[in-house]
């Protein structure tokens, strides 16, 4: 039984989950100049270590509430295809959070990509979404913002690039 339960909790600084839940942390990133989009999906189990970690930059025309919704896309499937049940989702993205909650019909681009991650809730037993302020937020937020850079799509298990390793740590510290 899916048990779906998006929450609006806000934390003020980054937290592992409890148990034999994961966190799942997604930013965005856009540079409107250049027209390219990218984002960050960060995936850590319940001592902050990371499991999975992956950037990925977009061409086109996105708006930054759709890059953030492809990183959800992504950090959901991903932590589906790993095996995981009870996920923990975490962004910046404030309206994004209250569009999962609401459960409205959205005839926009948005919308639909929306009700994706809606339907993808049907994977997990349990899924609550948190607002994370940038500052909560920041390894994923250094991936993004790596994305624009770098214009590929990168993947790491269990080890990220070294850009992340003290924000990593300093999590873990603070926890």
């Amino acid at each position: 039984m899916s048990s779906h339960v998006p929450a609006t909790n806000i934390v003020r600084y980054w937290s592992p989950p409890n148990g034999n839940f994961v966190k799942i942390n997604v930013d965005g990133a856009v540079n409107l100049l250049i027209g390219f989009r990218g984002f960050g999906v960060v995936i850590r189990d319940s001592m902050g270590d990371l499991m999975w970690a992956a950037y990925k930059g977009l061409h086109g025309m996105f708006s930054p509430k759709a890059t953030e919704v492809y990183a959800t896309i992504m950090g959901l499937q991903i932590a589906s295809q790993m095996g995981h049940r009870s996920v923990i989702l975490e962004m910046d993205a404030k309206e994004i959070i209250m569009n999962l909650q609401t459960y409205e019909q959205s005839w926009s681009v948005e919308g639909a990509l929306v009700d994706e991650v809606r339907g993808l809730f049907n994977r997990f037993d349990h899924i609550s979404c948190h607002f994370a302020p940038r500052e909560c937020n920041q390894v994923v937020h250094l991936l993004a913002k790596q994305a624009l850079l770098s214009q590929d799509f990168q993947v790491w298990l269990e080890d990220g690039p070294l850009k992340i390793y003290d924000v990593l740590a300093n999590d873990k510290l603070f926890t």
